[in-house]
């Protein structure tokens, strides 16, 4: 990703045509402050964030711990053959 200050898109807009390259950081006092990225890709992001929007971040915290086994769960799965996935 690039990454230019705000006063230097302002003195060089033709910069905003790299984005069409890669993704561009328009930074403001040395903080990030927007991107400007391809919008294909920009609605790529959004539908996937949509997509996972339903889901409460504490639905997605436990996802995460049951897949890894640090949650406690009530599935039987002493007697499963794992060798076969």
């Amino acid at each position: 990703m690039h990454k230019i200050s705000a006063s230097e898109l302002k003195q060089n807009s033709m910069r905003l045509q790299e984005a069409l390259r890669d993704d561009l950081l328009i930074t403001k006092r040395d903080k990030p402050f927007v991107v400007v990225m391809d919008y294909e890709k920009y609605k790529k992001i959004q539908n996937t964030q949509d997509e996972w929007s339903f889901w409460s971040d504490n639905e997605i915290d436990n996802f995460g711990k049951i897949a890894i086994g640090l949650s406690k769960n009530n599935f039987d799965d002493e007697d499963e053959d794992y060798s076969q996935w």
